[in-house]
């Protein structure tokens, strides 16, 4: 066991899907057994190798993510779920029994409706799976079919159903705002439907362009246009109007949550908070390293080293801790996120010190109890704000 950080997030890529999104270009391949048992086998063999260098973990968070882990038979993801299991602690283990996780260990999964099943969900409980996070993305069939997701609204209900049948009771979905033909009306029904069914946290993400994409071709050739800023800044002004007065307040640009279930694992990496990543395009952070596999599944179940590793610079990891920081609802405290990283006397604090005072004058940022924040103003333009505080 070696003297590194400590580590206390683990995040698990699982990179099967039934098939690509219009807009996603995240790494995902069709699922097949004789592929996921050879990925597994690697998982297997990623997880030995850290356990030797740093033993248990004494975890706050286990994020799985994807993909779509809720694809996986039941078979394979009892298999990996012992081997997630290995990282926790003889007090955690000691702690869990097949209907209760401990209470510091947050432990996501992300899962699709149509994919989520009972037996499925028990076995998550069973293993400590105490959050999940429900890829819903639109609430009417003609969207979901227009983004290109292979669920129905009625598998949408089913699933909420099968979580709350379940126990866990800490759950949220994730949404796309902007979709063009969707009007500001359609929009509200969306975001009262989706709060009709009681979840604790929501994302929203605003429809982008990404290379390699359907979208991004459809784009290209005119078929599809997406929202003017204009718009989508008022479609996103809804979202939080309709959110924060059903008690679902915003903690960050396109997150939502009820008071306490903040998601864990998200904060502690916006934060630069140290995790590791298992899987073909997983990214860790320890200290400040930083690495990332290569997405690529066959590659990593070959055991072949494909990483794309960087070691940060104090100022790297200063600005990121900025720029993600001023991000979220709590803000940033600038001398600490400079003494953190051994920034405290050097001359670019000087500079984001002024930036930030240019910034407080254009009403885009505020310093309420000593933390800088984002106005409402600085919400709108948060991409802008950040390019201001690089260096």
């Amino acid at each position: 066991m070696s003297d590194d950080p400590k580590i206390d997030g683990l995040y698990i890529h699982v990179p099967f899907c039934d098939g690509k999104c219009h807009y996603c270009a995240f790494y995902s391949v069709p699922y097949c057994r004789d592929l996921a048992t050879a990925w597994l086998a690697a998982i297997r063999k990623e997880r030995d190798q850290a356990l030797e260098r740093y033993g248990p973990l004494p975890l706050t968070s286990i994020f799985m993510g994807g993909g779509t882990p809720s694809m996986l038979p039941i078979d394979q993801l009892e298999q990996l779920f012992k081997i997630l299991s290995s990282f926790l602690t003889t007090q955690q283990r000691n702690t869990l029994t097949p209907h209760l996780t401990p209470a510091e260990l947050e432990w996501t999964s992300e899962a699709n409706p149509g994919s989520l099943t009972f037996e499925t969900l028990a076995l998550m409980k069973a293993f400590g799976v105490n959050r999940i996070s429900l890829g819903v993305q639109a609430m009417t069939d003609p969207v979901l079919r227009q983004l290109g997701r292979r669920h129905s609204v009625a598998d949408i209900y089913a699933a909420v159903n099968a979580i709350h049948a379940s126990g866990i009771t800490n759950w949220g979905l994730d949404l796309i705002a902007c979709i063009p033909g969707v009007s500001r009306d359609a929009w509200q029904k969306t975001l009262k439907a989706t709060l009709s069914m009681d979840p604790k946290h929501i994302s929203v993400y605003a429809l982008t362009r990404e290379e390699g994409t359907r979208l991004h071709q459809d784009c290209e050739t005119g078929a599809t246009c997406l929202m003017e800023d204009e718009e989508q800044l008022r479609m996103l002004d809804v979202a939080e109007a309709t959110l924060e007065a059903a008690g679902i307040m915003r903690y960050e640009i396109s997150n939502y949550a009820r008071p306490g279930f903040e998601c864990r694992h998200n904060l502690s990496c916006w934060r630069g908070g140290n995790y590791l990543g298992l899987g073909c395009a997983a990214a860790s952070r320890v200290g400040n390293e930083r690495w990332t596999h290569g997405a690529d599944i066959k590659t990593y179940c070959a055991g072949i080293s494909n990483q794309d590793r960087e070691t940060l610079s104090p100022l790297t990891d200063a600005v990121e801790r900025l720029v993600f920081g001023m991000r979220m609802a709590e803000g940033v405290d600038l001398e600490e996120i400079l003494a953190t990283t051994g920034m405290g006397q050097s001359e670019q604090g000087s500079v984001w010190r002024q930036s930030l005072r240019r910034l407080e004058r254009e009403h885009l940022v505020a310093q309420p109890a000593g933390r800088w924040r984002l106005t409402a103003k600085g919400r709108a333009m948060a991409d802008y704000v950040a390019v201001e505080l690089m260096p």
